[in-house]
């Protein structure tokens, strides 16, 4: 492999054992979320297992889960996310004081 070819495919964020496992836990926890139009949320699957976000993701942009059968796909788009990262600063301006008189 070139050096550009290594920059470019990220190194994977954890090893195939505990990729195994994590991989059934999903498959577990799709089972009992809520389906709708047979799409299941990213979101509901980090609330329902807990796994790190970026592992989370990793796992999912795999081709090896078994989804049941009323999941057609997973989708990978977070809303809890991109709320998260637009947050505002939570310091307060200090007022001026009044002048007397």
């Amino acid at each position: 492999m070139t050096e550009q070819e290594q920059r470019k495919s990220p190194a994977p964020i954890i090893d195939e054992e505990m990729a195994a496992s994590y991989k059934q836990a999903i498959e577990r926890a799709i089972a009992h979320l809520p389906v709708k139009n047979g799409v299941v949320n990213i979101d509901s699957i980090w609330i329902e297992t807990s796994i790190p976000y970026k592992i989370l993701d990793e796992l999912l942009r795999r081709d090896d889960l078994e989804l049941p059968d009323n999941v057609d796909r997973i989708n990978l788009k977070s809303n809890v996310r991109a709320k998260e990262q637009i947050r505002k600063s939570r310091h307060r301006r200090k007022r001026k004081p009044r002048a007397k008189g």
